[in-house]
């Protein structure tokens, strides 16, 4: 990521965020599929992303991007995901007394905040993330159209925060 220009970080940034997020939220839409047997949009966005995962998927790369071995970082990124999310899901219940997930139908949980199941699946977009996704993207950037690609991730990020403001306030 260091040889790249400014603009083209800020690309990667932006497009990996995107990915990162719509992943997530693809996730998000088969589990309740396969769990409850609808469509349900889990997304907090109009659009198709869960933003939660764009930063996780940069967190886990900020804090693993030394982590060479695909192994070392499935198991690390699972363990940090694993608890992050165990720390969220108190949180989250201390600050608005409700719960805003459940692993409850899910084997192997653990008092229904955590699952061995999606811990392991956020492990592995964590891999998917890190060693595929940016990789290629970074490629991409790197020898597309500077100009298209900061002005089109301008765009996505304008858009994208819209959207979020939208829905925090209420409109």
């Amino acid at each position: 990521m260091s040889e790249l220009s400014k603009r083209q970080r800020f690309s990667l940034l932006v497009w990996g965020f995107a990915a990162a997020a719509f992943g997530g939220w693809v996730y998000e839409e088969i589990c309740v599929y396969v769990l409850y047997h609808h469509i349900y949009n889990r997304g907090m966005l109009h659009l198709t992303l869960c933003p939660i995962y764009g930063f996780g998927a940069w967190g886990l790369y900020f804090l693993l991007h030394r982590v060479r071995n695909a192994g070392l970082y499935f198991v690390l990124s699972t363990v940090i995901a694993s608890v992050f999310e165990y720390v969220c899901s108190y949180l989250l219940t201390f600050l608005f007394h409700r719960s805003f997930w459940t692993y409850q139908d899910w084997p192997f949980s653990i008092q229904d905040r955590i699952s061995l199941i999606s811990s392991l699946i956020f492990g592995l977009l964590a891999v998917i993330f890190a060693k595929m996704i940016l990789p290629a993207l970074q490629r991409a950037v790197g020898r597309g159209n500077q100009s298209l690609w900061f002005w089109s991730s301008m765009f996505a990020c304008a858009v994208i925060l819209v959207d979020f403001l939208i829905v925090v306030c209420g409109y």
